[in-house]
């Protein structure tokens, strides 16, 4: 191991002592590198204890892995060796010290119980112990071959029509309502001509999925090169350890297959670690022009195999990831990209933005991706993917975008005279965002990747069906669907209220009384991941991305790079367009229900019934409900 990596190591252990909420995990696989020095079990376990408020009932030493674990800490967390240091202190104003762990077990006051636990949920000050994935099971990896689709049809039917007709109710009410005719036209051609397509959308045929690899098998004679791109940028070291030993395990003729780790952080430990993994090391000069696009691009000149497919630092592949994908590269000479699924496994261990954000994106990669390729208009979402150089060697392997450079580079080789297919099955499980403000930069990301294509003439004068047009469009719809409906769908019950009190009857709650159906039952029925409340949740916080993103986009403006997986602080990828998406959330909280209680009082003391106020004040607390996560918390990250 190089000198300089044991330096690095030897700063990041020293750094542990900096904050007074410390957490590192440096997971090495039994062959691995060595740790720097350090104090034997027992000596260490006696300095802890004495620096520490923890108990020592709380700390257990393995001494096999020689390391220092809360005992509450899931057992299935980490599948490899681990070093953990934990440090848990609570300070409390209110008394001016530092409350040990049995003061807070015994109890110390109900106020002083109530302010620790809401800064448990709201403002956590240590990260939360990271749920490494692993590669999905033979169930999972055909658990969206069934869309599921003549249930949810049936239900978003009902709920689109009652919704939609008290929309157009709304805006008949008064001429100076007649702009809402346009947030409704946008969202209702995105919501039918998306239940269009998953009405004709055909479904996955495994059996002749089977066939083909069957007629097509890989072997050391059939088996073409492939190259395996590992790219990662100030990841977290156990999340990029722990998807090696799946890259590691992949099953493939040995010498058809070359693994790149592509380092945009030079990391001189990721160096040695790709070096103990035999994986070879690029690590480019000019970062971080172009970001992940400049990444791979870079790599791609360096690399010469017929294939390559990507592999984000989190996204842990079945060992027969590349033997359920070559073979149709092997049957059809003009496919240019494979894509898979994206899969998110939701477990009881996660937090709540990556139990949500794994749940709403089921339904992308269950349902419109699989409809979308009937018509050759899948999405190719980068990771997961295996493409062919040929039909990516123009462009140096990706578009040269700044953001969402692998949808720009599926709509490149769709447009050229190649093909892009989707094959919905989950060879390979990832981890969403864990923070709120890693969740909003992601979906920045990708709403801003997509609406550039929106701005684009390249997209409008390609040489693509219209049918395949048409499911572009249906994307840039969704993106201003949810950037608008946080402010335009509460509107029109004040609005009534003020305007027309006559017209404002309880049963108006019919109209969006399915909706609420279709989130609350209907959903929760149909996924397979765990969509609850915190689906919900998640949800604003990407409608406020997407507001800024297309902000961004219309202002000519962007934001900084931040890598889904890597840690923020101190890495300088800290921007405001969160802080600032928050303030407006919280003005226009505050000025909606402000407007609609006076306006409530006002007509009840002028004689209205108060009964027919409820039902909005019911939707209403549900909003604030799904709301609350994102106007409240506030995580030690950020």
């Amino acid at each position: 191991m190089s000198a300089s990596a044991n330096h690095d190591i030897e700063r990041l252990f020293a750094s542990w002592h900096s904050d007074l909420d410390i957490r590192l995990q440096f997971t090495i696989p039994p062959t691995s590198i060595s740790p720097p020095r350090r104090p034997a079990p027992a000596k260490m376990r006696q300095d802890w204890k004495a620096s520490s408020t923890c108990s020592a009932d709380e700390l257990s030493i393995r001494e096999a892995g020689t390391s220092i674990i809360p005992k509450n800490q899931p057992s299935d967390v980490s599948p490899v060796q681990s070093i953990f240091f934990e440090k848990r202190q609570i300070k409390t104003p209110f008394i001016g010290r530092v409350l040990n762990n049995d003061e807070l077990a015994q109890g110390h006051g109900i106020w002083h119980r109530m302010v620790d636990e809401y800064r448990k949920n709201y403002c956590p000050r240590r990260s939360p112990y990271p749920v490494l994935p692993t590669s999905p099971t033979d169930k999972e990896k055909y658990s969206y071959v069934n869309m599921g689709r003549p249930f949810l049809v049936t239900c978003a039917t009902f709920a689109l029509l009652s919704l939609g007709v008290g929309a157009w109710q709304f805006a008949r009410t008064s001429p100076i309502y007649s702009w809402y005719a346009l947030y409704i036209f946008i969202s209702q051609f995105y919501l039918f001509t998306s239940l269009y397509i998953t009405v004709v959308g055909k479904e996955f045929d495994v059996e002749e999925h089977q066939k083909l690899l069957d007629a097509f098998p890989v072997s050391k004679e059939t088996a073409p090169t492939v190259d395996i791109y590992l790219p990662v940028c100030h990841e977290p070291l156990e999340i990029i350890q722990n998807t090696w030993n799946y890259v590691a395990a992949l099953e493939y003729p040995e010498k058809k297959k070359s693994v790149f780790v592509l380092d945009d952080g030079a990391n001189s430990v990721v160096q040695s670690l790709a070096q103990r993994y035999d994986f070879n090391y690029i690590c480019r000069p000019d970062r971080p022009h172009l970001r992940k696009a400049g990444n791979l691009r870079h790599a791609f000149a360096q690399t010469s195999s017929d294939f390559f497919t990507i592999l984000d630092a989190d996204f842990c592949p079945r060992p027969d990831f590349l033997l359920e994908t070559m073979p149709y590269y092997l049957a059809d000479p003009k496919l240019g990209i494979l894509q898979t699924t994206q899969f998110f496994r939701t477990t009881s261990h996660q937090t709540w933005i990556e139990h949500g954000a794994g749940a709403v994106l089921e339904y992308i990669f269950r349902i419109l991706q699989p409809c979308r390729d009937k018509w050759g208009a899948a999405i190719c979402t980068g990771t997961n993917a295996v493409y062919r150089r040929a039909a990516v060697e123009p462009i140096c392997g990706v578009v040269p975008a700044s953001d969402s450079e692998d949808i720009h580079t599926g709509v490149y080789v769709t447009t050229h005279g190649w093909t892009l297919k989707n094959v919905p099955l989950n060879l390979a499980c990832g981890v969403c965002p864990d923070t709120p403000r890693a969740l909003f930069s992601q979906q920045l990301r990708w709403c801003t990747g997509s609406m550039s294509l929106l701005f684009s003439l390249d997209l409008w004068k390609a040489s693509l069906s219209v049918k395949q047009k048409l499911c572009s469009l249906i994307g840039f719809a969704y993106y201003i669907t949810m950037a608008v409906q946080p402010f335009v769908g509460p509107i029109p019950a004040p609005l009534v209220l003020l305007s027309h009190p006559e017209l404002f009857k309880y049963y108006n709650l019919f109209f969006a009384f399915p909706s609420l159906l279709v989130t609350l039952v209907a959903m929760p029925i149909w996924a397979r991941s765990r969509y609850t409340l915190p689906a919900q949740y998640v949800q604003y916080i990407m409608s406020y991305a997407y507001l800024q993103s297309i902000l961004d986009v219309v202002a000519g403006t962007r934001s900084s790079w931040i890598p889904s997986g890597a840690k923020t602080s101190g890495t300088g990828y800290k921007n405001h367009r969160y802080r600032n998406m928050r303030i407006l959330a919280w003005a226009w909280t505050i000025a909606n229900n402000t407007v609609f209680v006076a306006a409530g009082a006002y007509r009840v003391a002028g004689g209205m019934a108060w009964y027919n106020l409820m039902p909005v004040m019911m939707i209403n607390a549900f909003n604030l409900l799904c709301m609350h996560r994102f106007l409240l918390y506030r995580h030690a990250k950020d």
